[in-house]
């Protein structure tokens, strides 16, 4: 039996990461269908050398999305699935003020030919507390926590801080430091300098809550296989 969960993937980023190739993948991570991913890479942990540079350009990069209908060559981002998931999605983010930095506050598009539609603006929320809502329960939209972390030890913790464990993102030019990290990350993925680098010969599944078995390569062929024990006594050739 095989059942993939949710999950609350976290996105490291080290203070020597290729910022160049690493925002638009941040980016990404969290447009991508709309945040209406499992693997979507909800949470993104900067070391605090690069945080500064780090959250004024992905906010910038996550203003300038453009939102609309998958008919349009220059749409970047299409809608949420229906109009009950932009409501309980903005609920979240609005709620997250009392407790949390809103950083980018996206939305509901209330303008334009979209209003009649599902369509919600990327949000970006900054937090400390490891035990925020926002941290702790999946989204399924577009909207990303920005964490600050000072070293390799902090960021293993933070990254490991809540039930889910699909999926992990690490971002180092550092190979022996990405191997390291990815050893102690509790997630079933674990991708280095890349995002949602899926194959079908990949096993996919999670840990802790985010699901039980493995979808794909040879350990998801298993899951249709049945499989038979023989047991064969064989008599001795004289009494």
């Amino acid at each position: 039996m095989n059942l993939e969960l949710g999950g609350k993937t976290p996105m490291i980023v080290f203070d020597d990461a290729m910022l160049a190739s690493t925002l638009p993948l941040l980016t990404a991570g969290v447009t991508t269908f709309a945040g209406q991913n499992c693997m979507a890479g909800s949470r993104i942990l900067v070391q605090r050398g690069i945080a500064d540079q780090v959250r004024e350009r992905l906010a910038e990069r996550l203003t300038g999305v453009v939102v609309g209908s998958g008919e349009e060559e220059n749409t970047q981002m299409g809608p949420l699935i229906d109009s009950a998931a932009v409501a309980r999605v903005d609920r979240i983010v609005e709620d997250s003020a009392s407790y949390a930095e809103v950083i980018v506050r996206g939305g509901p598009v209330k303008d334009g030919p979209l209003v009649s539609g599902a369509f919600y603006r990327p949000s970006l929320i900054e937090v400390e507390d490891l035990d925020a809502p926002i941290i702790q329960q999946e989204i399924f939209g577009p909207v990303a926590t920005f964490e600050v972390f000072d070293d390799e030890k902090e960021a293993i913790h933070r990254a490991n801080a809540t039930e889910f464990g699909l999926a992990s993102g690490v971002f180092t030019r550092d190979v022996d430091r990405a191997r390291r990290v990815s050893r102690q990350i509790n997630a079933g993925t674990v991708c280095t300098n890349t995002w949602f680098a899926m194959n079908a010969g990949f096993e996919e599944g999670g840990y802790k809550q985010s699901g039980i078995g493995r979808l794909r390569g040879a350990r998801g062929l298993a899951e249709f296989q049945e499989i038979k024990t023989y047991v064969h006594l064989v008599p001795p050739v004289a009494e």
